[in-house]
């Protein structure tokens, strides 16, 4: 199911709190009895102001705006407490507008500001209506009750749905790191693919560019030849360019033996292959794919081969692909401090793709030649 959108959530959200911040306004206003109509317009500015600062202060906590909160709470409880007087001494009968107005706030405070701070607000608070409610005769019992119940339904209320809020931006950050992820995977994937392509098919072309330029005097017609085949064979590597940017690579084992055979018997390498007829998933074959590829494109590139073996058994605990070179080992594969060509990230790579598949790759040289090797699972 989609999540909602988290701006229009913020935005809902913020709705309902202005909404209840309406009540700073309502209840105070209803139980005073100001003397003078200049005395009802300066309380009731006072009001608005008091729920324009709850006001901004709401929607810093639902915007997660830390630095946005502390003008708008020092002005509300500066406003609070301006209104004490007038507050108290206009107060209806057995009415506590003030402690409704100190309590609302308090509860807002609370919600956009430190705990400590808004223990000090509600401290504060509370002398101030204590002094009140001595001062005027009034109930300070009915004072306390009013000013904790409002402070206790505003964080209680009003909690709840910038909690709810908290939930949807954790969603959505979930959400992004899963897309970053997915588009880090993918770049993986293509730099995987684009590796074993252009570092097997750039080798090839490299190699008969190479012939052709040697047979350019003593033998055209075939130096024409090789340069008709680096002209097809550079259009199918762009073609499969494109495919691998796309995701749209199919090359599998058998596939891939062709072209290896292709490949190497140009180079005058002969190549031999013993494969034993076993289910392989797709996965599986692309991984051996990639092998082979890469097992021919150091042939080319390092070993000076003659003669290059390919097997697929069933081995104890699982089958396991061969690839073995008659060329110097110690000048082949394993020329790298990683176990690859110097800069070359052909076998690394080709290691995570096995490990992603519970499978494990081992290259070290061989009586006379190179290998390499995969272990499937069974």
């Amino acid at each position: 199911m989609r999540m909602p959108d988290l701006t229009i959530a913020r935005r809902v959200v913020l709705a309902i709190l202005l909404g209840n911040s309406v009540w700073v306004l309502i209840i105070p206003w209803r139980t005073v009895d100001p003397p003078t109509p200049m005395a009802e317009v300066a309380f009731a500015a006072g009001l608005l102001a008091a729920a324009v600062a709850i006001g901004l202060m709401l929607r810093a906590a639902a915007w997660a705006l830390v630095q946005a909160r502390r003008t708008p709470a020092a002005a509300a409880v500066l406003v609070t407490l301006a209104l004490w007087w007038p507050a108290f001494a206009w107060a209806g009968d057995d009415q506590a507008p003030w402690a409704w107005l100190a309590g609302m706030v308090a509860g807002a405070v609370a919600l956009a500001m430190p705990w400590i701070v808004a223990a000090g607000v509600l401290a504060a608070f509370t002398v101030a209506a204590t002094a009140g409610a001595l001062a005027h005769d009034a109930s300070v019992l009915r004072e306390l009750l009013t000013l904790g119940g409002a402070a206790a339904a505003v964080v209680v209320m009003l909690n709840a749905l910038i909690w709810l809020l908290g939930l949807l931006h954790s969603s959505e950050r979930a959400r992004e790191s899963e897309a970053a992820l997915a588009v880090a995977e993918e770049r993986l994937r293509m730099s995987r693919e684009l590796h074993d392509l252009l570092g097997h098919r750039l080798t090839v072309i490299a190699l008969k560019a190479e012939l052709a330029a040697g047979l350019t005097g003593a033998d055209p017609e075939r130096a024409r030849a090789e340069s008709d085949e680096i002209r097809q064979v550079a259009a199918a590597t762009l073609g499969e360019v494109r495919r691998a940017v796309q995701g749209e690579t199919t090359t599998d084992l058998r596939h891939q033996l062709e072209s290896a055979r292709l490949v190497l018997s140009s180079a005058g390498v002969r190549m031999d292959v013993a494969l034993d007829p076993l289910p392989l998933t797709a996965a599986e074959s692309a991984l051996l794919a990639a092998v082979v590829r890469e097992g021919v494109t150091n042939v080319l590139r390092h070993a000076r081969a003659t003669e290059v073996r390919i097997s697929l058994a069933v081995m104890p605990g699982g089958r396991t692909l061969g690839f073995v070179d008659d060329g110097s080992g110690a000048g082949s594969v394993g020329a790298g401090p990683d176990g690859d060509r110097p800069g070359g990230t052909g076998l690394a790579g080709l290691a995570v793709r096995c490990a992603d598949l519970g499978a494990t790759l081992t290259a070290g040289p061989v009586d006379g030649g190179f290998e390499l090797r995969v272990d499937l699972p069974a």
